[in-house]
This record gives C-alpha cells, sequence and structure tokens, in this order.
C-alpha cells in the first residue's frame, strides 16, 4: 500500500485497521468469522478483510442504491481487495471514524465506527425503532465495526449484535440524539450497518450478552467509538 494509506496495528497482532482515500478496513492475516448487516457479503462468511465504504460525491442516491454492491467492490480495489470481502456502505466520512480497543486477560474487542457526514452533520436520519417513518432518501448512517479477537460460539456471536446496538443506543442517548420523525429519543439512524467478526482463537465462548465478559468488552468499545464518532460532528459546527 502507498503513503496515503494509514495504518492502525490491531491489539492481538493479526491485522491493521486500515484507512485510504474513502475505505476504512480491517485487513486480518488470518480468516475471520462474520455475521453481518453489510449489504455486500452479509450474513455469516469467512473473510480476511471488513471494508466500510463512504460514497463518493459523485454518485447520486439514485444510482448507489441501483447497484451498491458494484461501487463498494470497485472502492476496495484501492485497497487491492478483489473478493472475499465483507463490504458496509455509508454516507458518513470513513477518515472521521473513532476507534476504541480493550483486553481483559486473552479477550480482546476492537471498534471501529463511522457517523459524522462530509459537510460535518451526525445522525440526520436518526430514527426511534417503531415509529412511522417517510424516507426519501437514505443518509446519516452509523456504521460499526466489531473485532473480537476470541472464540465466541455462532450463537453468542449474534448476541454480540444485540449489545452493541443496545451500546449504540446508549451511546445516541447519552447525547440527546432526538428521531428527525417524531422528537422521541433515537435508537439509531435508518441505514445503520454493522459487522461482528472473531478470530477464532481461545478457548469458545458462550456468552455474549451485557454482563458477561465479552458483552462488556464489546459494550463499552461500541459506546465509546459510536458516541465519539458522533461528538466529531462538534468540529464543525
Amino acid at each position: 500500500m502507498d503513503e496515503s494509506t494509514k495504518q492502525i496495528d490491531l491489539s492481538g497482532k493479526f491485522g491493521k485497521l486500515v484507512l485510504k482515500d474513502n475505505v476504512l478496513a480491517v485487513i486480518s492475516d488470518i480468516e475471520l468469522t462474520t455475521i453481518s448487516s453489510a449489504i455486500y457479503n452479509g450474513g455469516f462468511k469467512k473473510t480476511k478483510a471488513l471494508l466500510n465504504v463512504q460514497a463518493t460525491n459523485d454518485l447520486t442516491d439514485k444510482q448507489l442504491h441501483a447497484n451498491p454492491q458494484k461501487f463498494i467492490a470497485d472502492s476496495a480495489k484501492k485497497i487491492d481487495i478483489t473478493d472475499n470481502f465483507v463490504g458496509m456502505v455509508t454516507a458518513a466520512a470513513v477518515d472521521k471514524f473513532a476507534f476504541a480497543s480493550k483486553k481483559d486477560g486473552d479477550l480482546t474487542v476492537t471498534v471501529a465506527a463511522t457517523a459524522v457526514d462530509v459537510d460535518g452533520n451526525t445522525c440526520s436520519h436518526a430514527e426511534t425503532a417503531g415509529e412511522p417513518i417517510t424516507v426519501e432518501e437514505m443518509l446519516g448512517t452509523i456504521n460499526i465495526m466489531v473485532v473480537i479477537d476470541g472464540n465466541p460460539t455462532e450463537s453468542c456471536l449474534i448476541s454480540t449484535i444485540l449489545t452493541a446496538t443496545e451500546a449504540k443506543t446508549a451511546a445516541m442517548w447519552e447525547l440527546d440524539i432526538r428521531s428527525r420523525y417524531s422528537g422521541d429519543l433515537a435508537t439509531g439512524t435508518i441505514t445503520d450497518a454493522i459487522i461482528v467478526a472473531k478470530t477464532n482463537r481461545g478457548a469458545p465462548i458462550v456468552y455474549g450478552g451485557p454482563a458477561s465478559k465479552l458483552g462488556q468488552l464489546v459494550g463499552y468499545c461500541t459506546r465509546k467509538a459510536v458516541k465519539e464518532s458522533i461528538m466529531e460532528a462538534n468540529a464543525y459546527l
């Protein structure tokens, strides 16, 4: 990768967090097991690359939603990734990501989150789940990548998605983010996405809820990263 690429080594020495142009990615040296709501290769997958891709200014909302997979695949080539990756797309500025990592014994969790769009707005389409919503465009995404250097079971991995989502909502409530549709405290935005990945190293982990060892790490890192990514907007206001 060239000099314009920024990298952060992940705790556990199995990979890096990479930023280049409109792509924020986790690149692993070992195969990861993932569960995600990603639009590109979502669901359960085995991969060494997790991507969060920012929609570019020349791409209209209509074009993006007509073929997001092609846009993500084309963007992945910028970091020399051409196949077998998991990818999300966002209107948020990926260079304004927030990063949190915490270790407890032989278990480490790392989270990267994005929430600030290129104009400095954040959570512009915040919502409260269950309310009536009329949507004309898809903006304001909070995207989260959770990497667990450990070995949770499949059901535990799914549980960590619930824990991370609760932590995201807690961060939004702490900052008094409100739904643009009702004014209620927001639970997310209309296009949020998440990837949770594990390295499969260590003994199997069964529990990922908020009170478990793993869940506390996931909750702490997710809440911290989401809160900091939202607060990044303050620099523009």
